[in-house]
């Protein structure tokens, strides 16, 4: 007897007299009824093909792939996204691409187009509309590109000699010793400190040529990004620096970070020295993201990028938190190549203490003493450390040092840190600040040495008997301190 041609009434009659062993038997029958899988007739399986093949012709071959997997949704009268689904899988099955990581690349393809937009406004519509397509808000649509940009970076690493080939140059100066050439620099600190009051100085001192503080500048043009005080604050202080409308300065008074693209082009017309950006909050209040979020400092990174290019020096104009640290996230700090605080002195209202938090290759991280003079709005460098006695003893030690390279027995010859400590009678670390102080002055010379890691210096024009001496390793003996007679160093 065939159950299935049984009525429902018929059944219930059948199971209630049916045995134990004949009820089991039927529900194997139905379980494994339920475990084969229905079989399609040539027709549905023809059928089904045909839908694949459509599906995936829309998928690869359409200029707008979503508009016709749209249609055959409708043709169907099945559900878009269920034919997405089939376009993801049939996609992964025939041709062995992901479609979401498909759509993901167009998208940041789509986006680096945009990002060369030069009008902020209409790059900013367009993103907006771009993440609405694909169901992503703004800022996660950012976020992932900006991880796409970190990820799909080529790793293409250089030889030693290819690298050396690259850079040739030796390291340049804006003012040596403290403010290197192609970095990007951040100076943070408390309103009212005089954080932009510096810099107007020195941005004076580039424009004209003239040494600060003793200290030689190399001269250039200046661009002037001022987003953060009246215009009519800035001219007075133009005035006050005794800046001339002669002079090779910029005044850029509404620029963002949207319009990164225009700076470029601008730096790469008119190539200058110095570029300062008061402030860092001030052309990031358009962002998307706060001060907390890692992504706020994307600017700073580009910036360091364009520093690189075209060989001009960042100073950045930001604030300090409670802690005294630059505020916001830590990857403000992290994103730059040197760190400046600024900090007023509360029992001397006209003392100002710059100190160095992070250096790549400029003034090595310490405390540093400026007097702030309110009659010229200048700042005077008082030396380094927190008290007179260090500057005093350091001032001394450095008349020493020139006294005795500029010697007649001396001048033109190379001499390392380490001789030239021994010679005076001098603590190494006491003659290497010496040095680098004369030197980042311009008073004496310095060249990597030939053998060990370090520099020789010399006063005067390096002399040809001389040429190769930085190439010895030689070490005065204590017949050559400096309280003992000594032979001329000519002769050695």
């Amino acid at each position: 007897m065939d159950l299935q041609d049984l009525t429902p009434a018929e059944f219930d009659q059948w199971f209630a007299k049916a045995t134990p062993e004949e009820r089991r038997q039927f529900f194997e029958a139905e379980k494994q009824a339920l475990e084969v899988p229905p079989q399609l007739t040539p027709l549905a399986k023809q059928a089904e093909q045909a839908l694949e093949d459509e599906i995936l012709a829309a998928t690869t071959s359409s200029r707008f792939p979503k508009l016709q997997l749209a249609q055959i949704a409708k043709w169907h009268g099945t559900p878009v996204e269920i034919v997405e689904q089939i376009a993801s899988t049939v996609l992964q099955r025939r041709t062995g691409q992901d479609a979401e990581e498909a759509e993901f690349n167009a998208v940041i393809s789509q986006v680096k187009k945009l990002e060369e937009i030069q009008d902020a406004g209409l790059r900013e519509w367009k993103l907006q509309s771009l993440a609405r397509k694909f169901k992503r808000t703004p800022s996660q649509m950012m976020a992932a590109y900006n991880k796409a940009l970190c990820q799909q970076a080529p790793i293409k690493p250089l030889t030693v000699a290819e690298f050396r080939a690259l850079h040739t140059q030796e390291m340049q100066w804006l003012i040596p010793g403290w403010l290197p050439l192609a970095t990007t620099l951040l100076l943070h600190g408390d309103g009212g400190a005089g954080k932009t009051l510096m810099l107007y100085e020195v941005m004076e001192c580039v424009l004209k040529g003239k040494p600060r503080n003793g200290y030689p500048v190399e001269q250039g043009q200046v661009l002037l990004v001022q987003t953060d005080e009246p215009s009519i604050v800035t001219n007075e202080r133009i005035d006050i620096r005794g800046i001339a409308e002669t002079d090779p300065l910029h005044i850029l008074p509404d620029w963002q970070v949207e319009a990164m693209p225009r700076l470029a082009s601008y730096l790469q017309e008119h190539r200058p020295k110095l570029v300062i950006i008061d402030s860092l909050s001030s052309i990031n209040r358009n962002c998307i993201f706060s001060e907390n979020d890692t992504e706020y400092a994307r600017p700073l990174l580009q910036l360091r990028d364009l520093a690189n290019e075209f060989g001009c020096t960042f100073v950045i104009i930001h604030h300090s938190n409670f802690m005294g640290q630059a505020r916001g996230s830590r990857a403000i700090h992290n994103s730059v190549s040197e760190v400046w605080s600024l900090k007023s002195n509360l029992e001397t209202p006209q003392e100002r203490l710059l100190r160095v938090e992070k250096t790549r290759l400029g003034r090595p991280p310490g405390k540093y003493r400026f007097q702030f003079d309110e009659d010229s709005f200048s700042f005077s460098y008082m030396g380094e450390g927190e008290n007179d006695d260090q500057n005093s003893e350091a001032s001394t030690q450095e008349h020493r040092v020139r006294l005795w390279l500029f010697d007649s027995d001396h001048q033109g010859i190379p001499y390392t840190a380490t001789e030239i400590a021994e010679f005076i009678g001098l603590a190494k670390h006491s003659a290497r600040r010496a040095l680098y102080e004369l030197w980042c002055k311009g008073i004496i010379q310095r060249r990597r040495s030939q053998v060990g890691r370090g520099h020789v210096y010399f006063a005067g024009t390096l002399s040809n008997i001389s040429s190769d001496r930085s190439d010895q390793s030689a070490q005065p003996s204590d017949s050559l301190r400096s309280d003992q007679p000594k032979p001329a160093a000519s002769k050695r």
